[in-house]
């Protein structure tokens, strides 16, 4: 198997910054004139963290974020990625359903927050994401919307919910 030049370059490049990086150079994203990008630091860089508390949120608190988006949104679907670029299956087929009936729906993408992803699982006590609420009411997941989708059960949910939007 041949390499190409450009295949070459790159790996001789990614070796070299492997190394620098094993060194404990540092990298500026923009160097100034006549400086080099790599800068020797005899310690590595402090790790910045934020404090246990900021970071960790009590599940009463995650269960109130949870509550207030359910309370604030008539047609609101907990998923992975958002209405516009979802990320699994399960939640672009849910999407989809819900896209079909013309409503305005709110996301929240549960992989943009832990405490969320987990908080909800435990606030509906469903094990799978994505999870659909219509007015305030825990409807399912996407196997279960499909199903009332397909009976017309979820259209005529979705209908009052619209109705109640204007």
């Amino acid at each position: 198997m041949t390499l190409s030049p450009r295949s070459l370059f790159a790996g001789a490049l990614a070796l070299c910054l492997l190394s620098l990086v094993r060194e404990g150079a540092a990298f500026s994203p923009s160097p100034s004139v006549g400086r080099s990008a790599a800068v020797r630091r005899d310690a590595p860089a402090p790790v910045l963290r934020m404090s246990d508390e900021f970071v960790q949120e009590s599940p009463e608190n995650t269960r109130a974020r949870i509550q207030a988006l359910v309370d604030a949104h008539p047609v609101l679907i907990f998923m992975k990625g958002s209405k516009l670029f979802p990320q699994c299956g399960f939640s672009n087929t849910a999407c989809q359903i819900l896209q079909s009936y013309g409503i305005d729906f709110e996301s929240v993408d549960v992989l943009a927050d832990e405490a969320i992803r987990g908080g909800v699982k435990e606030f509906s006590q469903w094990p799978t994401i994505p999870q659909l609420y219509v007015a305030g009411e825990f409807i399912g997941g996407s196997d279960i919307m499909i199903e009332m989708y397909q009976s017309g059960e979820l259209g005529e949910m979705i209908e009052k919910a619209k109705a109640d939007m204007v």
